[in-house]
């Protein structure tokens, strides 16, 4: 595993977002989707971090051969920083960076490139299929002196250049901004290829150019890659500018579940009319606050569970061959359940046990804490016998756990190039802090380790001596396979578990219970729920290397009063699974006073055929990509939330009869609300996400967007657009989805730096109409509805004098709405109500 950055503050490579400009009603354009999805496994090609030192030249890739420079006079090529730099490139110049040995035929290419640091007018491009004769085709991201990029493809044979295709980007880059560029080319007969680039950090888009190559000329074959900088004759100085995480997957995998592309608003003149003065309520609105009470575990120690009369004992120093009593406590968890009959409680005395418990099906257990002492389940073991090796140190060792994701080693559907080491579970930890890993001995510095399983040792970058190294040693700490089981009272912490296991605590029965459970530090995936009826109460899950909670197959599922915070701290890729919690293929879920924020990837998940849910009385913020996205669902809650400055608050992906009421959205840093659509739908019986326990196809979900009311909801200031829907792919307008504004209170658009109200997709899947104000919104799509805006741009922090002045707009929460958040029927207010 490689550590993350501090928690709070996970570091992203620099970019500067790109501005929007515009303002009123207009027409935008947004390119198409793909609609395709690889069948054949993904393999890697090439992937280089450049975490290397090269004084000239790029020297080798960590996959993917030796990197042959060819550069324009003046130009230097070299390696530090983690980056491949390209310096001194002289107006009318060009530099290509080939690797000759990567042959690829379906290829996706993804890398960072920076910009120069002074403006300048560069092309970079990727070449791919590169042929002998110099043919290629050629990704191309083209930056301009004032900031304005555009992405493009064409088709290079020998010396003759034709472009297939032209994207503007949004926005604009400052200098020395790092953009994210992806391109897929594959098939033979017919060459399709794909296309986006958007700020290094940012979520990445929908494709922002799908076009297909059937000319005579298409280059047909594999070929290898290269990247291609041409600086343009009007610079007045020469340009530099960077490569970074750099990989090349044959087979690529298309990620169907990414935004559509944002467009960008062509600029407007000013309103000629003032804004509309939100409305004055005739009487105060009648609330019922509701009370989330506290969120998380008890401090672990400080649960005063009874203990009951025949209870099995357990402590340090027991012995396992003693009755369990308690004058005579078993020393292990593992004996303790060996001796347990059904219906017993075990409780463990204070301590650290490192163990991994499997509770059988025949027997349903209570185990807990002693009332008042703290118990940790912990999956790493102290290690003092160290070997001094030059400025490393050594250790014998032999658990090195697989990194395997559905059969691939490292896959990189999961894996993000620029994480390598994410899916290794190894773990080490220096006086309680994770060290990061790293993929040799000769690489590892001060601050990391190198797992060795070849030579069966740890190597380590930093003195042991005088600290306390702790190193993951076990799988898991538990797997319930009884029903009715409750775990509750202590913590589970450092258990490098591989994907295969999926979580450090697996709950495989139905009726499970775990409360006051404190879950951290662990390599993979913290607690992981497979049946029904399951109650997580009062949980604290964190630093989880891919996912806080994920739970499939769980009808009846309880996700209650817990923090889930500053979990994927591996940075796996946001799709397909990564972030706080996910659940799939589930009925009747209730996530209710969760806290689900400072996750890299998604805050709280509802995905494949999720039914009848609620996500109420929660606060989803500061993720990196959505607050609460549900996708391929039917019949959702969305209420009474904070979703606060993700990328997204609330994306409603192929998804029916949604009802988003009540929550405060704000600083969210693309869309406040997104609507979206793509080419699956639930008749397809081919496709992954149905439930197998539900007639196919079911009749009660389709996955199409459909039936989404807004109501009551507090926008604050940021983003793109307060509310954006579009289906990007099929063809069905906005019109078609039944879609309901109203009684919603928005932030003010005045300038094109501030976020459109409304954006209203057409039928070919590109038109956007913008609505920038209420009255524009109302007299065109719904005369009833009624909603106001604010006087002045406002964050959410801001808006309580607003939000106070416009309560009249709010409509009466209807019956199922009022009793999942807690309050009466018809009750009206705006936003959040207050504990």
């Amino acid at each position: 595993m490689t550590s993350s950055a501090p928690r709070h503050a996970v570091r992203r490579r620099r970019f500067s977002f790109p501005a929007v400009a515009g303002l009123s009603a207009g027409v935008l354009l947004a390119a198409t989707l793909p609609a395709q999805f690889a069948t054949a496994a993904p393999a890697t090609v090439v992937s280089d971090s450049f975490a290397r030192t090269v004084s000239s030249g790029w020297g080798s890739a960590a996959k993917g051969g030796s990197w042959t420079a060819s550069l324009g006079a003046g130009a230097s090529a070299a390696v530090a920083s983690g980056e491949g730099r390209i310096t001194g490139l002289k107006p009318g110049a060009s530099a290509r960076l080939a690797l000759k040995q990567a042959n690829s035929l379906d290829t996706g290419v993804r890398a960072t490139i920076g910009l120069p640091t002074a403006s300048a007018t560069v092309y970079t491009a990727f070449e791919i299929r590169r042929q002998s004769d110099d043919s290629t085709y050629r990704g191309r991201v083209e930056i301009s002196k004032t900031g304005s990029a555009v992405l493009a493809v064409s088709r290079l044979n020998k010396t003759v250049e034709v472009n297939l295709g032209r994207f503007t980007l949004p926005g604009t880059y400052a200098p020395g901004a790092d953009i994210a560029a992806e391109f897929q080319v594959t098939g033979s007969a017919k060459v399709s290829i794909r296309a986006r680039a958007y700020p290094s950090g940012a979520v990445a888009p929908g494709w922002q150019l799908s076009l297909t190559d059937s000319s005579s000329s298409r280059i047909s074959g594999a070929g290898s890659l290269a990247f291609w900088e041409y600086a343009s004759g009007s610079n007045t100085n020469a340009a530099s500018t960077t490569l970074d995480n750099l990989s090349l997957t044959q087979n690529p995998t298309t990620n169907a579940n990414t935004p559509a592309p944002v467009p960008v608003p062509a600029p407007t003149p000013s309103p000629t009319t003032p804004p509309a003065t939100p409305a004055q309520p005739v009487t105060p609105p009648v609330s019922t606050p509701v009370t989330s009470g506290d969120r998380g575990s008890a401090t672990v120690g400080s649960t005063r569970y009874a203990v009951p009369a025949g209870a099995i004992l357990v402590s340090p120093s027991g012995n396992d061959s003693a009755n369990g009593n308690s004058n005579a406590p078993v020393r292990t968890l593992a004996a303790a359940v060996a001796k347990a009959s059904n219906g017993a409680t075990i409780v463990l005395r204070a301590g650290v046990y490192n163990e991994s418990v499997t509770v059988p099906r025949s027997k349903t257990l209570t185990i807990q804490s002693y009332p008042g002492e703290t118990v940790w389940l912990d999956g790493s073991k102290q290690v003092t016998d160290w070997n001094t090796s030059g400025s490393r140190w050594t250790t014998p060792w032999n658990y090195f756990p697989s990194s395997q994701i559905d059969g691939i080693s490292d896959n990189p559907w999961f894996v993000d190039s620029a994480k390598p080491y994410a899916a290794r579970p190894d773990q080490v930890f220096l006086d309680g802090t994770e060290l990061t890993q790293v993929g040799s001995a000769a690489a590892v510095t001060a601050g990391t380790f190198y797992p060795d399983a070849n030579s069966g040792r740890i190597v380590l970058g930093s003195n042991p001596n005088g600290h306390s190294v702790r190193i993951s040693n076990q799988e898991q700490a538990l797997v319930v396979q009884s029903p009715n089981t409750v775990l509750q009272g202590f913590g589970v912490r450092r258990y490098g578990t591989p994907y295969l296991q999926r979580g450090a605590v697996r709950l495989s029965n139905t009726g499970i219970t775990a409360r006051n459970l404190t879950v951290e530090d662990n390599a993979m995936i913290g607690i992981n729920v497979e049946s029904d009826n399951t109650t997580l109460d009062h949980l604290t899950v964190t630093g989880s290397g891919l996912l806080g909670i994920g739970a499939n197959s769980a009808y009846g599922l309880k996700v209650q009063n817990s923090l889930v915070l500053d979990n994927n701290d591996q940075e796996f890729n946001a799709q397909p699974v990564a972030g706080g919690i996910k659940v799939t293929r589930s009925r009747g879920v209730d996530i209710s006073n969760v806290d689900a924020s400072d996750n890299v990837g998604n805050g709280i998940w509802l995905d494949e055929s999720v039914y009848d849910a609620t996500v109420v009385n929660s606060r989803s913020t500061d993720n990196t990509v959505d607050g609460i996205l549900v996708e391929l669902s039917d019949h959702v809650i969305v209420a009474n939330n904070e979703l606060n400055g993700n990328k997204i608050g609330v994306i409603v992906y192929n998804t029916a009869n949604v009802q988003i009421y009540n929550n405060d959205i704000g600083g969210n840093r693309l869309f406040g609300v997104k609507l979206a659509q793509d080419e699956r739908r639930q008749a397809n019986t081919a496709l992954t996400g149905h439930d197998r326990r539900r007639p196919l196809p079911d009749p009660t979900l389709t996955w199409i967007t459909k039936n989404v009311t807004v109501s009551n909801n507090v926008f604050g200031s940021g983003g793109l657009f307060q509310i954006y829907a579009l289906d990007g792919v099929t063809n069905i307008p906005v019109d078609n989805m039944n879609l309901v504004i109203t009684g919603n209170l928005f932030n003010q658009r005045l300038t094109g730096a501030q976020s459109t109200l409304v954006g209203w997709g057409g039928g070919d899947n590109r038109t956007v109409t913008r609505y920038d104000s209420v009255q524009a919104l109302a007299k065109a799509k719904g005369s009833r509805w009624n909603n106001v805006e604010t006087t002045a741009v406002l964050p959410i922090a801001s808006m309580i004098a607003a939000i106070k002045s416009a309560l009249g707009v709010a409509v009466g929460i209807p019956d199922d709405v009022a009793a999942a958040i807690g309050v009466k029927s018809g009750t009206k207010g705006l936003g959040v109500f207050d504990d």
